[in-house]
């Protein structure tokens, strides 16, 4: 009976263990996106700028990468021009 209480609460513990391992790993790769997700944002902020002086005329590839992800990432319905002016407002 011990033995087979000691294998059970072993399991448990290893159970318990690999969860946090795996917890931990997800939240470093959500950290890790959401971190390469603002960086990729904030060097659209030059192409932003531009676009918006344009008004919209020039498209630069920062700002195409940037609206893609904002995109992909929001499924958002707002505009190119909405979506640059508010990378501009980055900090």
């Amino acid at each position: 009976m011990k033995a087979v209480l000691f294998v059970l609460v072993s399991a448990l513990s290893m159970n318990a263990m690999a969860l946090e391992i795996t917890t931990t790993v997800k939240l470093s790769q959500k950290n890790s996106a959401e971190s390469d997700y603002k960086q990729i944002l904030m060097n659209a902020q030059d192409d932003a700028a531009m676009f918006v002086a344009t008004g919209g005329q020039v498209r630069g590839p920062n700002l195409e990468t940037a609206l893609e992800n904002v995109r992909f990432v929001n499924r958002t319905t707002a505009t190119d021009m909405q979506i640059a002016e508010e990378i501009l407002k980055l900090k």
